[in-house]
């Protein structure tokens, strides 16, 4: 059982940490997408004289510019979508500071193994409506994200315990 519990709190650290670069990366692409959006809208570039002589050209900029408005929810995420995520972030942050309470307790002989599975069997049913977040607004995890995370939790677990492998 120890094992186990080693295995989710470092899970729950790269969950934790795959998310807040997930966010941060689809915040940037939205802003992105808002900006070229406003500037190519009849307020922005679209309302300068030169237009007048290049209708045709006008016409395909607004023409694209709506088409990528109407198909912006199926590529770049919403607002909506990343305050799932952050929610699910959230979760995870206190999910994994809930497993280091129990791995230390246990460690330091506070709990007895029973003690330690019916905690961790407690915490682990909380997981289960995140989970379904989860699938509804996340379908692949990004390789280089994934990557990035995976990095960042073994330099974590390898200075805040010492090792990257507790089993």
């Amino acid at each position: 059982m120890r094992t186990r519990l080693w295995y989710e709190l470092t899970q729950a650290k790269y969950n934790e940490t795959y998310l807040c670069h997930l966010i941060a990366r689809q915040r940037r692409l939205l802003n992105i997408f808002n900006l070229i959006v406003t500037v190519f809208s009849t307020a922005g570039i679209m309302g300068w004289k030169i237009w007048n002589n290049l209708p045709v050209i006008s016409c395909v900029i607004i023409a694209v510019i709506s088409l990528a408005k109407l198909i912006q929810p199926h590529l770049i995420p919403s607002d909506k979508q990343i305050e799932k995520l952050d929610k699910v972030c959230d979760f995870y942050y206190d999910f994994y500071l809930k497993l280091e309470e129990i791995w230390f307790h246990f460690e330091n002989d506070k709990l007895s193994e029973i003690e330690m599975l019916e905690k961790f069997q407690n915490l682990k049913q909380t997981e289960r409506e995140i989970n379904q977040i989860i699938n509804e607004i996340h379908k692949s995890p990004k390789k280089k994200l994934a990557l990035l995370s995976e990095t960042e939790c073994h330099n974590f677990f390898k200075k805040a315990f010492n090792t990257t492998n507790h089993e």
